[in-house]
């Protein structure tokens, strides 16, 4: 098949599964694994060009997670073929992984990468029982308005033995207030905006009005990850659990 994975999540679990080399174009945002750098790459990710894809001649289009359900429609309405997933939490990520194993003809692929991956936080949720308390960590996914991580977000820190900003299970992320964060008070903030990579910068985010009323921001605790180890419903979320697990042990320690 002619596959456009207009998911960098998509197009990270299509090479993990050996299927890339069916990849014939990705969105924007796809940059991982390197050999996903070399794919022709489609402009706006919430708006790509029908004409562009038509292009391509592809047989098959993965979009994913609900910022893209307006562009799935809209393929759709194109006559395109469009698989469009929204995963919420770790276990639906798995089951997208497998759904996708089975597209692809890569079942026993999809199975052994959800069974790494399971294995890789278990092993690191181990290690974290071993902290002397779960440390508090605010993690933001968007800086204007400012934004807390929801979604599988914290599931994933759950294993790295912290404690997040509280949110019901599958929400997704929403705007917050100075104030709420205050009443939580964590020890450490990371950075995780959408986009960025790692090349957030966090005087962005110390420097807003009031902000230095935080213990994190005077303590000057305060972390980036690259925001593709947390954001993205794929296989690299276990690296992105195994950062904040040694953040946490470095702060507790």
């Amino acid at each position: 098949m002619r596959i456009a994975s207009l998911s960098p999540a998509v197009t990270e679990i299509l090479f993990a599964l050996g299927a890339g080399d069916q990849i014939v174009c990705t969105d924007q945002f796809s940059n991982f694994p390197e050999e996903a750098k070399a794919l022709p790459h489609l402009k706006d990710h919430v708006k790509v060009s029908p004409e562009a894809l038509k292009d391509f001649a592809v047989d098959l289009v993965f979009t994913s997670t609900i910022i893209q359900e307006k562009l799935a429609h809209a393929l759709r309405a194109q006559d395109f073929s469009v698989i469009h997933q929204d995963p919420r939490t770790l276990l639906e990520i798995s089951e997208s992984i497998k759904r996708i194993g089975m597209i692809m003809g890569k079942e026993p692929e999809a199975k052994q990468l959800v069974l790494a991956m399971q294995q890789t936080f278990n092993d690191t949720k181990r290690k974290a029982s071993l902290l002397p308390r779960k440390c508090r960590v605010y993690i933001e996914e968007w800086h204007e308005p400012p934004m807390v991580s929801g979604n599988w977000v914290p599931e994933v820190t759950r294993y790295a033995g912290i404690e997040c900003f509280p949110l019901p299970p599958r929400a997704l992320s929403r705007e917050v207030t100075l104030e709420e964060v205050a009443k939580f008070d964590p020890d450490n903030i990371v950075i995780s905006w959408c986009g960025a990579g790692n090349l957030a910068d966090p005087q962005l985010l110390s420097k807003r009005q009031g902000w230095d009323v935080l213990r994190a921001v005077r303590q000057g605790n305060i972390r980036v990850i690259d925001d593709s180890l947390l954001n993205r419903p794929g296989p690299r979320l276990t690296e992105g659990c195994q950062r904040l697990f040694g953040w946490a042990f470095e702060y507790l320690h």
